[in-house]
């Protein structure tokens, strides 16, 4: 049984299609390539896809009850690991399996993956930092406007939050909600 969940059986779906084709092309001594060449084409494509899927469309949002924020996010999985890790995954499959094979292919592209890995670490530590101004009065100008905002949305939220808590209380005092209207 495979269980995923949004668009992750597109993965396994890919891994079947072309290990199919892989065999109607390529002649028998080369079978075990096949394995190599659909586990690889499976990662690149549930790497992208899944990197581009689970992170489209995230936003945060506030519960109205209790004010709290939740990040709401796609979800494509299969078996319950992220569609994106099952591109390493199947990447270093078929690394294993063309070890098997060839120590010379085998190395190459264990390299080959690991500048991949390394390089997606290096772009997502580079974004998560943030970004100097050089001029240091502009810097504590906008620092002292971001802090004077933040307290101003937080006294309107905290006042928005009032009012929706004291009109959900409201609602649960009224015993005419009951009654047709």
């Amino acid at each position: 049984m495979i269980v995923w969940s949004g668009r992750g059986f597109l993965s396994i779906l890919i891994l079947v299609a072309t290990l199919f084709l892989c065999f109607l092309v390529l002649p028998d001594e080369y079978s075990d390539y096949g394995f190599v060449i659909t586990a690889f084409v499976t990662g690149i494509f549930s790497w992208f896809f899944g990197k581009k899927w689970n992170l489209q469309n995230e936003r945060i949002v506030i519960d109205e009850k209790t004010g709290q924020k939740l990040k709401i996010k796609n979800n494509h999985t299969l078996f319950w690991i992220p569609m994106q890790y099952w591109g390493v995954i199947f990447s270093v499959l078929g690394t294993i399996i063309l070890f098997q094979n060839s120590i010379l292919f085998g190395v190459i592209s264990s390299i080959i993956l690991l500048v991949f890995i390394a390089i997606s670490l290096l772009k997502r530590t580079s974004e998560s930092k943030p970004q100097k101004t050089p001029n240091r009065k502009l810097n504590s100008t906008v620092n002292e406007k971001s802090t004077q905002t933040r307290s101003e949305i937080s006294d309107e939220e905290k006042k928005r939050l009032e009012i929706e808590k004291e009109r959900i209380r409201k609602e649960k005092e009224d015993p005419s909600r009951f009654m047709p209207k």
